[in-house]
């Protein structure tokens, strides 16, 4: 009995299991689905890529390497081996270029290249050639091209634009700035040279006697920058903003190798948008490398960036990856219209008035030579003397060389100079006086300049005060100064306006240049003010300003300041407006009026107050006045209108600025006196008098106030015989009218120049 439930028993399991075996499969299906072929069809491979093994090596990240200069593998697996020769370099040449790392740790890097361990030093990985010539994925990856100044808030783009056609074009040529000095970066020198420390790093101390040790990538210094210089207002930096490859971008490379074509090398995080900073050479040469800084040419050329690890590979097995970028051509000789020029901005003190006399330029004597250890700014230079003997070769400093992009500025190569050192500069010993070449008369000196006389004023916003003789005569000129216009090798345009602010026409000032373009040239760096007569007279207020004028088609230079606003007007096929384009440079506020002693051109606060003698007519309404003395004669009392006519010499102090007198001036004069009765007096007198105006201003002294006065007066009589001569005093209510003309000064010495309002 127990053995047949037994059998029932497992009958039971078997039949359950015979149930359930087929609907596993359905189960797994769409529920619409009511056959088994289809679950037997799709299950297999997703079943096959669940169960794939655990230790294969997945492809993190699909990767395309079409295009690549090179590609360095490593068989899947590999770890560090020890080190040994014959493994790849860490990236193309990397022996055999000066290298500076930035933002990261540089001891492994550079323990790397010189042969230490990483990921391929023992030999299992291979390179993969790719095509050497230009590739379009690698020009790709630069996008543009920015310059950076002290004075730009942002950088500007000079490289970058598309046209309809989708080729980028150069917007501006940064040829007429400064450059930033790099001899502050520290960099390794290539393994192949002698072995030394790194370029701004401090030697390691060697035995006496004992010979230099081959590089060992055991030991290696951190190279550590040194103080930068400040750079000036007119330096500029040129950025490389570059993008890696979107097809080949791996989220696990860890570094990143640029190298020019000239033997620098720049390694920094990976990153796929990133920043390089470069130096344009105009010399056509390279120069000897450093490592400081990438050179770039103005004829273009090409850079070579490479992404790499040391101990793990990117993707799958890939060690590193290099492209071939090429870099535009930095000038335009192609175009009928091409990119203008950038020039830096004018200094406060750059743009100057005058009205003195125009100075005699003397020849260059000692006294007005560069100070010892300063950069000559970028530009055309004249032939050189050759060096001494007893000084060394001059590779690097900076003499321009043939080649492409001759004459257009000097080389910087020493800013980038391999032994160059921070403060080499400020240690180097004074030079000796100079001496003229044999054979040529000595130098003339260069005329004194006496202080105390006013001199060329610059257009800082402020205020001069200029008489009216200069202004007619045209005397007065705009001048640019400073070393940064000897740079100009094409016209800027600039524009001039001199306007009446003290009149209007129309409810706007009155504008005294017909003409105020303005094109400077090095020859060429002055604007004369041409004579002024219509709508001017000897007391007005007047505005001179200069503007830049980016949109001028006179000129082919942009000021630096104008550039990002314009950028998008050079380019259009419409031309832009130019009026509208114009941005203030520099300004002054004129103040035109007589000036005391000789000079016609004072700076406002060296005008003041002076003394001036003019001519004025007093006419008497009433006058008491006491003869010889009260107990003896009667005063005369007239009460009569104009009892007495005469002319006077008066003296004030005058502000003519401010267009305000001292109330009271001094008299020395005379006046002829009716007293009734058939009498009359001449009087001569010397007095004081008010000289606040009633009628006009300036130089309008008519008035109206008391005139007191001691003098002697001899009287006529008609009726009987004249009374002779008397002391007289005298009070009156007197109205007196006049005009300034001559002024005295207080030295004594006296300008007789006229001077008539309207």
């Amino acid at each position: 009995m127990s053995a047949r439930r037994s059998a029932m028993f497992l009958s039971a399991v078997a039949l359950a299991l015979a149930i359930a075996a087929p609907a596993a499969a359905p189960a797994q299906d769409d529920p619409e689905t009511d056959t088994g072929e289809t679950g037997d069809e799709e299950t297999p491979e997703p079943a096959a890529i669940l169960r794939r093994p655990t230790d294969a090596t997945p492809m993190a990240v699909p990767a395309d390497f079409g295009g690549s200069l090179q590609v360095v593998r490593a068989p899947a697996g590999t770890a560090s081996a020890a080190s040994s020769a014959g493994g790849p370099e860490i990236f193309p040449d990397a022996r055999r270029v000066w290298m500076s790392v930035r933002d990261t740790d540089p001891v492994p890097i550079e323990a790397a290249r010189r042969g230490g361990r990483w990921l391929c030093s023992g030999g299992g990985c291979a390179a993969q050639t790719g095509d050497p010539g230009q590739s379009p994925i690698g020009d790709q990856m630069l996008r543009s091209i920015k310059l950076q100044t002290p004075t730009l808030p942002l950088p500007l783009t000079v490289w970058g634009r598309l046209t309809e056609d989708g080729q980028r074009l150069l917007d501006f040529d940064p040829v007429l700035l400064g450059r930033r000095s790099y001899r502050h970066v520290c960099a390794y020198r290539p393994v192949a040279d002698a072995p030394r420390s790194p370029v701004g790093a401090p030697s390691a101390p060697v035995a006496p006697g004992a010979p230099l040790s081959p590089l060992s990538p055991d030991r290696v210094d951190v190279c550590r920058d040194g103080r930068p210089e400040p750079p000036p207002a007119d330096a500029g930096e040129l950025t490389l903003g570059m993008q890696w490859p979107k097809q080949s971008e791996m989220a696990d490379f860890h570094y990143l190798a640029i190298v020019d074509s000239c033997g620098n090398a720049r390694v920094q995080p990976f990153q796929r948008t990133f920043t390089v900073p470069v130096l344009e050479v105009a010399s056509g040469g390279c120069g000897r490398p450093d490592g400081k800084v990438l050179r770039v040419f103005p004829g273009g050329g090409w850079l070579r960036v490479t992404a790499f690890n040391l101990h793990a590979p990117a993707a799958a097995n890939v060690v590193n990856a290099t492209y071939r970028v090429t870099v535009p051509p930095l000038e335009n000789l192609v175009e009928s219209n091409p990119a203008r020029l950038l020039f830096p901005d004018p200094l406060a003190d750059d743009l100057k008035v005058d009205c003195g006399p125009t100075p005699i330029a003397p020849r260059t004597d000692a006294g007005s030579l560069p100070p010892p250890g300063s950069a000559r700014p970028p530009g055309p230079r004249g032939a050189s003397p050759a060096p001494p003997r007893d000084r060394g070769p001059a590779g690097a400093n900076g003499r321009l060389q043939g080649g492409a992009g001759a004459g257009r500025r000097p080389s910087t190569a020493a800013q980038a100079g391999p032994t160059a050192q921070p403060g080499a500069a400020a240690q180097a010993p004074p030079p000796a006086q100079a001496q003229p070449p044999a054979g040529l008369p000595p130098p003339r000196r260069a005329p004194d300049v006496d202080p105390s006389r006013p001199g060329p004023q610059p257009l800082a916003h402020g205020a001069v005060v200029i008489s009216p003789a200069p202004l007619r005569l045209g005397n007065c000129r705009i001048r640019l100064t400073g070393q940064a216009k000897n740079r100009l090798v094409a016209p800027l345009a600039l524009h001039v306006s001199l306007t009446r602010t003290d009149q209007m026409r129309g409810g706007t000032p009155i504008e005294l240049l017909q003409n105020g373009t303005w094109i400077v040239t090095p020859s060429s760096a002055e604007f004369p003010i041409p004579p002024l007569a219509e709508d001017f007279d000897g007391d007005a207020r007047l505005r001179l300003a200069v503007y830049s004028d980016p949109l001028s088609p006179q000129g082919k230079v942009v000021l630096v300041s104008d550039a990002g606003r314009v950028a998008s007007s050079l380019r259009s096929n419409e031309p832009g407006e130019p009026e509208r384009a114009r941005r203030l440079v520099g300004s002054v506020a004129i103040h035109s009026v007589p000036l005391c002693g000789e000079d016609n051109f004072q700076t406002l606060e060296a005008a003041g107050t002076c003394f001036r003698a003019y001519l004025t007519v007093p006419a008497m309404l009433a006058t008491l006045q006491v003869t010889r003395a009260p107990w003896v004669e009667k005063p005369l009392v007239t009460r009569s209108v104009l009892s007495a006519v005469g002319v006077a010499l008066a003296i004030d102090r005058y502000d003519p600025v401010e267009r305000r007198a001292f109330p009271i001036a001094a008299q020395l004069g005379g006046f002829v006196q009716t007293l009734g009765e058939g009498r009359v007096g001449l009087l001569g007198y010397v007095g004081v008098a008010p000289t606040i105006p009633i009628l006009g201003s300036g130089g309008n002294t008519t008035s109206f106030g008391f005139l007191a006065g001691l003098g002697l007066e001899y009287i006529t009589n008609e009726a009987g015989p004249d009374e002779g001569l008397k002391p007289a005093a005298f009070v009156s209510a007197v109205v007196q009218v006049g005009q300034a003309a001559p002024q005295v000064s207080t030295s004594g010495r006296a300008s007789f120049g006229t001077y008539a309002g309207d």
